[in-house]
């Protein structure tokens, strides 16, 4: 985790400022630590009961990740790795450091915005160009959307970030439910680590640009493998084999490039990475501790275990107290392979590892989701049959088609509702797999069609039927789980149907938290932002 504070820049300030609009927050994303991101940051650490000095590390850091809706352990699956990038300089016969070069520039490394959705900047130049071409006078829809349709290019009305899905929306609405008017949105925008525009989808070999847009979405070695097409389609593998960086620049980034040093920026970040790739790996690594041991590596640990709550005295000796606090990190944390630590009070490479990469809650794929959990006495059968429908719809592949909270089978989810697609639709899938439980008849259904998560879980709660889940009383398969999402006054919320409860682990599938209905594991006893639970009757 990297240390943040007033005056650092990069793609992690980009990040914390994802994250922090998600608790309400409304900065720019700019990759700026400046003062507005100081306020904010300090307001966040006072409402989290930390220190409110603007200092971004350990603590502040779980808190942020931890406490948004989004698992952000699930984004692991869709980060790009070291193999992927290595395969495709074989295939092109180009060294590594070209590669991240490139993927450093266009993105800085990211293919993914923080709620999970595919880096975009929306071009409102082509949007104007892409509409003609499909028959649409563009010149007759500027009113109230300039900044969206225009037809010189201008960076003016960029939002950054997640923001720019708020343009791509406004696009693809601009004649509503018009195929010819979401093609051509889609086909305006840049996408995933190589930013490559939409309207490229032919060139790379997709039947449509829906089509193109779904590989982005799902892994940024789906983008990585476009990139690859893209250089061999548009012959600029030579320019990138020879290092002629204004070459390539002027032919990726268009004529002007040079405004933004396109060519200096690749140049500058080729050489870094060349030299890092090149760097001799530490020959010295932590060595395993554990209770009776002293020294700095002991003072190490003691300030990583208070940095997380596990409170300790300071005093470089491995005494009882340091070796309970790490039994109780371990017994509610993953390693790096997903799964459990060994809760034994030693310290070795895996509790290293997660104590610097605290991973409290599971990502998905753990089990076995498309399977039906075994019965479990005293749940409910409606909800069994509510759940069973769910792990239908997972294995179907239900999620979103064509972007953020799109596509047929959100539609179906939300038109109970009396909604379109587009809004989130956690709650709406919850609603819908309980009607078709009861045959889809909806006076059957143990509450009202919703597309609000809160509000089903009030009405639940309204009729007796919610429990917190710390008691005796424990969740059990097709049971209701909510959380509060922007704060406990607010209506916003998450829902989910529980998979299984185990070993104090809580499993459930849920809509909406990924881009499809998926599998997802928390640690039962660290759930921020937990409502409860609900079993129907």
């Amino acid at each position: 985790m990297k240390l943040l504070k007033i005056n650092s820049h990069g793609d992690a300030v980009e990040l914390l400022q994802e994250l922090l609009n998600e608790y309400g927050h409304q900065l720019p994303i700019n990759g700026v630590f400046d003062h507005t991101t100081d306020e904010a940051v300090r307001s966040f650490q006072k409402q989290q009961g930390l220190v409110s000095d603007g200092i971004v590390y350990t603590k502040t850091w779980t808190k942020l990740i931890n406490g948004v809706p989004i698992d952000m352990g699930t984004m692991e699956e869709k980060y790009l790795k070291e193999s992927d990038i290595l395969n495709l300089a074989n295939v092109l016969g180009i060294e590594v450091a070209v590669i991240k070069a490139v993927n450093e520039v266009e993105s800085r490394g990211r293919g993914f915005n923080a709620d999970g959705n595919p880096k975009i900047l929306f071009e409102g130049h082509v949007f104007w160009s892409e509409l003609a071409k499909r028959g649409i006078n563009p010149a007759t829809h500027t009113w109230g959307n300039t900044d969206i349709l225009y037809k010189k290019w201008t960076k003016a009305h960029y939002k950054g970030g997640p923001a720019e899905y708020d343009r791509l929306d406004k696009a693809i609405n601009l004649i509503p439910n018009n195929s010819n008017v979401t093609a051509a949105a889609y086909a305006s925008a840049s996408w995933g680590l190589f930013q490559l525009m939409g309207y490229h989808y032919e060139t790379l070999g997709y039947d449509s640009v829906v089509e193109f847009v779904g590989d982005m979405q799902l892994s940024e070695g789906k983008q990585l493998e476009a990139f690859g097409r893209f250089l061999q389609k548009k012959q600029l593998v030579g320019y990138l084999k020879n290092k002629q960086w204004a070459e390539f620049a002027k032919r990726y980034n268009g004529a002007d490039y040079a405004i933004n040093q396109y060519d200096s920026k690749l140049r500058e970040a080729y050489h870094r990475h060349l030299a890092a790739d090149n760097q001799l790996a530490p020959t010295t690594a932590r060595t395993l501790i554990k209770k009776g041991n002293a020294g700095g590596l002991v003072h190490e640990l003691q300030a990583i275990l208070n940095e997380l709550d596990y409170v300790v005295p300071d005093t470089g000796v491995f005494d009882a107290a340091t070796d309970r606090a790490v039994k109780d990190f371990q017994s509610s944390h993953l390693d790096k392979h997903h799964q459990p630590l060994t809760v034994d009070g030693v310290v070795g490479p895996l509790t290293w590892w997660a104590l610097e990469n605290p991973r409290p809650r599971v990502t998905e794929g753990v089990i076995a989701y498309d399977e039906v959990p075994p019965p479990v006495h005293g749940e409910s059968q409606l909800g069994r049959a509510a759940l069973r429908v769910a792990i239908s719809e997972l294995k179907a592949g239900a999620g979103e088609v064509g972007g953020n909270n799109k596509g047929p089978w959100v539609r179906k989810y939300m038109e109970p509702a009396g909604l379109p697609d587009g809004y989130p639709w956690c709650a709406a899938f919850v609603s819908w797999c309980f009607l078709q439980a009861v045959d889809g008849d909806r006076r059957e259904m143990p509450f009202n069609y919703s597309a609000g998560a809160r509000d089903i879980f009030n009405q639940l709660k309204s009729k007796g039927w919610s429990f917190s889940g710390e008691g005796d009383k424990q969740p059990k398969p097709g049971d209701i789980v909510c959380w509060w999402r922007t704060s406990l006054a607010s209506s916003n919320g998450h829902i989910g149907i529980v998979y299984h409860c185990k070993d104090g682990f809580l499993y459930t599938i849920e809509g909406n938290k990924a881009a499809n209905v998926a599998g997802f594991s928390y640690v039962k006893t660290r759930m921020d932002k937990l409502l409860g639970f609900a079993r129907v009757s």
